[in-house]
This record gives C-alpha cells, sequence and structure tokens, in this order.
C-alpha cells in the first residue's frame, strides 16, 4: 500500500470484481472465437467460486466476531 496521498487505495476485493468484470466482457464480445469465449466463461466461473469461498468467507468471520 503506498502512503503517497495522490495514489487512492484500491481495496483488493473490488479491485479483484472489476477483473472478473472484465473477463466477463471478454466473453460476451463476439469479435472473440467462440471457443475462446467459452474459456472466458470457465474463468470468469472458477474465480467467482474462489471468490465466495474464500473472501465472502473471510467477510462472514469478520463480521462474526465483531
Amino acid at each position: 500500500m503506498s502512503t503517497d496521498p495522490q495514489i487512492p487505495y484500491i481495496h483488493r476485493d473490488i479491485s479483484w470484481l472489476s477483473f472478473n468484470h472484465r473477463v466477463l466482457q471478454e466473453a460476451s464480445d463476439q469479435a472473440n472465437p467462440l471457443f475462446e469465449r467459452i474459456k472466458f466463461l470457465a474463468i470468469y466461473s472458477n474465480n467467482l467460486d474462489e471468490f465466495f469461498r474464500v473472501r465472502v468467507a473471510s467477510l462472514r468471520n469478520l463480521l462474526r466476531l465483531g
């Protein structure tokens, strides 16, 4: 994390979701070959599963601990 006030801090989870959104945009881009679009969907799905297994679980633990 930067201590420079001119460089904004980017929350890890929001950055990760933004990346995954860009992956989904690639999957919906009809300029990409069909097989590539399917691979992007698989990456998106795997990333989203991991997000809920890891990130959401850790957020729930934080809420539970108060």
